[in-house]
């Protein structure tokens, strides 16, 4: 994963909207929902309440597809009949979303997140756990329905909602693309929807049987993780405690991606705009302007293709920001969560 320094400017948001009836601009200062800002991370009391927080979540491994054991956590309230499942990124685990899982549940939501196979504190699939690797793309899906079907569907919930970052996003789509009435609503940060495009055109050619790092993809290296060179987010405070739980958890980090990996990745992209006439699920989609990890291009193509047909979607390109919309800094990430809480409220 390349990275480099960048400048953050607080501009306001550009919307599309699948609706007739565009949605107003977002007031870029206002915490509606009270999320937590930098300043209450710099403050070790509430720090440590996330902390807390997070390690009393109920955890386990259930079976996915092939026997691999799949890690989750879930945070659930009784006093609510709403529940969001969230589906992290390449390389993410649980431990990388506390953050953001608190946030969700002081405004009333129980929380379901698993690791994806491969990643976290799943079973890895291969010899060298810091390979990103997958044999078949359809597993994660697989894995997520299992979760579902198993964890959330039997609960008293009214109201389910799927929220998906980066990879988690190609495997949502398509989870939304094969399963059309599980959730109520989803919402997309920064999906996987394709990546360079010479990546995909170079990849089927070298791909091989045996995993093998991609070029310039390597294992897992704290030392090459700094936050002035880095294209994630503009938020050094998030930035840190992301590094900082890999750290405390070294059995969830995982490395760069395998040829097998970007192989199995690129012929997904094909699938998920293939199937888009099987959405039914009002879905809202949030890109980054300096988006420098997927494809942004990719983005509006799958927006524009699923307004045409009339789905029920909306389109936001968050100025200035980078990948990571869910830890950017304050002003960017409270902007992507106003309209995704406000989105589930809707539906």
């Amino acid at each position: 994963m390349r990275i480099s320094k960048f400048l953050l400017l607080v501009m306001p948001i550009v919307l599309l909207s699948c609706k007739e009836n565009k949605s107003p601009l977002l007031d870029e200062l206002n915490n509606k929902y009270n999320l937590t800002t930098s300043e209450e991370l710099k403050d070790p009391v509430y720090a440590s309440q996330i902390e807390s927080f997070y390690d009393n979540g109920i955890e386990g491994f259930f079976n996915g597809q092939s026997d691999i054991k799949i890690y989750y956590k879930i945070f659930k309230q009784d006093k609510t009949d709403k529940a969001i499942l969230i589906s992290s990124g390449r390389t993410e685990a649980a431990i990388k979303y506390k953050e953001l899982i608190y946030d969700l549940f002081n405004n009333g939501y129980s929380i379901y997140i698993h690791d994806h196979r491969g990643q976290g504190l799943s079973q890895r699939l291969v010899e060298n756990p810091d390979m990103g690797y997958i044999d078949n793309f359809q597993y994660y899906v697989d894995d997520m329905k299992y979760f579902y079907d198993n964890y959330i569907q039997d609960s008293t919930y009214t109201k389910i909602y799927l929220l998906a970052h980066s990879m988690g996003g190609a495997i949502g789509m398509t989870y939304l693309e094969q399963n059309p009435k599980d959730f109520n609503a989803a919402a997309f940060s920064s999906p996987m929807f394709g990546l360079k495009p010479t990546i995909c055109s170079i990849v089927k050619l070298v791909d091989k049987e045996e995993p093998k790092f991609a070029v310039g993809q390597s294992e897992y290296n704290d030392s090459n993780l700094e936050f002035e060179n880095n294209t994630l987010t503009g938020s050094i405070i998030r930035f840190n405690r992301m590094i900082k739980a890999y750290q405390e958890v070294p059995k969830a980090r995982l490395g760069g991606a395998t040829y097998s990996w970007l192989h199995h990745s690129c012929k997904q992209f094909g699938y998920l705009f293939d199937n888009i006439d099987k959405i039914q699920t009002p879905f809202v989609l949030f890109s980054a302007e300096n988006e420098d990890i997927v494809n942004p291009a990719a983005h509006k193509r799958f927006f524009n293709v699923a307004k045409k047909i009339g789905k029920e979607c909306e389109y936001y390109q968050i100025k200035d920001a980078e990948h990571e919309l869910l830890i950017e800094k304050d002003v960017l990430r409270i902007q992507t969560l106003n309209k995704i809480i406000d989105f589930y409220s809707n539906n």
